[in-house]
């Protein structure tokens, strides 16, 4: 199913070689929770402990969803292995929205 407008240039999962790369993307994400576009559910840190001189654990997660369709992702890093990625957990639960989507 595809994402709504709000959420869809967030659909893409991705993986992150660079820590510059995955902090450039937590930021993106920290905008868009600021602008209620996303709001953050879960975390272990709140997104803006990442940019602070320490890190804050060996693993952080941030677990989103889309303010329009209630669609989940995640976004996390475990330093310890070395490995950080984005990815969609959880389909469109907000019925307003999947009709919409469906009419258009």
């Amino acid at each position: 199913m595809l994402p709504c407008g709000q959420c869809e240039e967030f659909a893409d999962g991705q993986s992150f070689e660079k820590p510059r790369e995955y902090l450039e993307f937590a930021l993106r994400v920290l905008k868009v929770v600021e602008t209620g576009t996303l709001v953050l559910l879960e975390s272990t840190c709140s997104l803006q402990d990442l940019f602070k001189e320490e890190w804050p654990a060996n693993v952080v997660e941030h677990n989103v969803e889309c303010s329009t369709c209630g669609r989940k992702f995640q976004l996390f890093a475990d330093t310890y292995r070395g490995h950080a990625g984005w990815g969609l957990t959880g389909p469109p639960v907000k019925l307003a929205a999947l009709e919409e989507a469906a009419s258009s």
